[in-house]
């Protein structure tokens, strides 16, 4: 199934919690639905290379998403920074020029996603959740399946009212 792995405990083993997100990053285009405007050749997770969730994402050896070649790059320091379809954000604000850009913004800090990220990794009794801001989704463009939507809890900005 999706991440059925969401409920494991990786309290033996330090590398785990990077393994799992790196298994949630590989797993969550099978759930995700990019704009008909996004016609890339390659599927693009952009993320530093230093970072924990890269190396383990490398070793995970993925051939293809959505029909697609897999490439792991390190983000573009400039605009095209679009061309990525997942951005995992190691450290840093959320780029606000992406707001409107079909780029699925991802990190594992805390308050990310209630500070317009998309999907928040975050540790609660010792397991890998993830939370989502509905809002920054819906201003991509990007639509998240029922099935993905079940498993994420839902945050919205600070100051902002619920519907």
């Amino acid at each position: 199934m999706l991440l059925t792995t969401e409920s494991v405990s990786f309290a033996a083993d330090t590398d785990f919690e990077y393994k799992l997100k790196a298994l949630y990053i590989s797993r969550l285009p099978n759930f995700i639905s990019w704009p008909e405007s996004v016609k890339n050749k390659t599927f693009k997770i952009c993320i530093d290379d230093t970072d924990k969730v890269a190396q383990q994402l490398k070793m995970l050896k993925i051939a293809e998403i959505s029909g697609m070649q897999v490439e792991i790059i390190a983000p573009p320091a400039d605009l095209s920074i679009s061309h990525c379809n997942m951005l995992y954000i190691s450290q840093g604000d959320v780029n606000s020029s992406l707001s409107n850009s079909p780029v699925l913004t991802l990190s594992s800090q805390s308050g990310f996603a209630e500070q317009g990220g998309m999907i928040e990794f975050y540790i609660d009794q010792s397991k890998v959740r993830m939370k989502t801001n509905l809002d920054a989704v819906n201003q991509s463009g990007i639509k998240l399946s029922s099935k993905l939507l079940r498993l994420l809890k839902i945050v919205k900005r600070p100051g902002e009212a619920d519907d």
